[in-house]
């Protein structure tokens, strides 16, 4: 048997980078891939865990907690409320906002995401509107084609996903939909929840949402305590090929002194913090950070 394609792709693993650096070995996921994005979006309608998208139950939990909040702020009691949720996948909080008559609108980058959201809006004949877009570089024209926003929605700390400075650009796009006193709602990961440990782990896999086909799937997690993100590296290596593929994820933590900074420096004013709604999952549900539109 060749064994050939085993070596070389134990050598490339072997050569990373250790530990890798944040953001400059690597920061996101293929989102954008059109496969990468079909086979998430089967973990994404998965109904039992919490792990890429919440079970419908708790959704509509959250949203009545939304929907509690718009009225206490905005005094709309019984109104209908125009609501933007940014990192939408595949449309759980637009299409259960949309059933209850608001105006929803989803952001997302998956194309099988917003394509699946697309779909089910119109077999449930429910009007919202989503847009494949990159959050990093949203159109200068989106707040025009939304109209003013009551709020904006970011939930499952989606926004660690970014290293600052990139987090900083995409509050000022979603904050530039919202009119004067609407409400940001940033579900955020605790600092005191991230991992400070390095790890590894590995599984084979019949297919995961990094392949169709059999593969070992090699993780490594490292935290750097100088930068205060930490690291996880997805090694997949498939039978026959030399080069194994190399993903990575990091995730950013903030303070939450440093939480309220970042959201002042995009205009948003008055947090509030509350605590997570259902409690059905520390791992998969965080609390909430509400500002309001200066």
């Amino acid at each position: 048997m060749d064994t050939n394609w085993f070596a070389a792709a134990v050598a490339r693993i072997a050569a990373d980078t250790r530990p890798p650096r944040p953001w400059a070995d690597g920061g996101q996921l293929p989102w954008h891939d059109r496969n990468f994005s079909e086979r998430m979006l089967t973990v994404h309608l998965a109904q039992d865990s919490h792990m890429a998208s919440r079970t419908r139950d708790v959704i509509a939990r959250h949203v009545d907690w939304l929907e509690t909040l718009l009225i206490g702020r905005l005094h709309g009691h019984g109104a209908r409320f125009s609501i933007l949720d940014a990192a939408c996948g595949p449309g759980f909080y637009c299409h259960e906002l949309a059933t209850r008559g608001h105006r929803a609108a989803g952001l997302d980058f998956s194309p099988a995401a917003i394509g699946h959201a697309r779909s089910s809006a119109a077999q449930a004949e429910l009007e919202v509107r989503y847009f494949e877009e990159d959050l990093t570089t949203l159109p200068a024209d989106l707040p025009d084609r939304l109209g003013p926003m009551d709020a904006v929605t970011f939930w499952f700390g989606e926004l660690h996903s970014f290293p600052p400075t990139t987090a900083a650009g995409i509050l000022d796009g979603l904050v530039a939909c919202l009119k004067p006193g609407g409400l940001f709602v940033l579900e955020y990961q605790p600092s005191d929840l991230f991992p400070r440990e390095d790890g590894h782990q590995w599984q084979a896999c019949d297919k995961s949402v990094f392949s169709d086909v059999p593969h070992l799937w090699l993780q490594e997690f490292a935290w750097d305590e100088a930068a205060r993100a930490e690291i996880n590296v997805h090694w997949i290596v498939e039978a026959g090929c030399d080069e194994p593929r190399r993903y990575v994820q990091c995730h950013q933590a903030y303070r939450d002194d440093e939480l309220v900074t970042l959201l002042a420096d995009a205009g948003l004013a008055q947090p509030t913090f509350h605590p997570p709604i259902t409690g059905c999952d520390e791992r998969f549900e965080f609390p909430l950070l509400v500002t309001v539109k200066e």
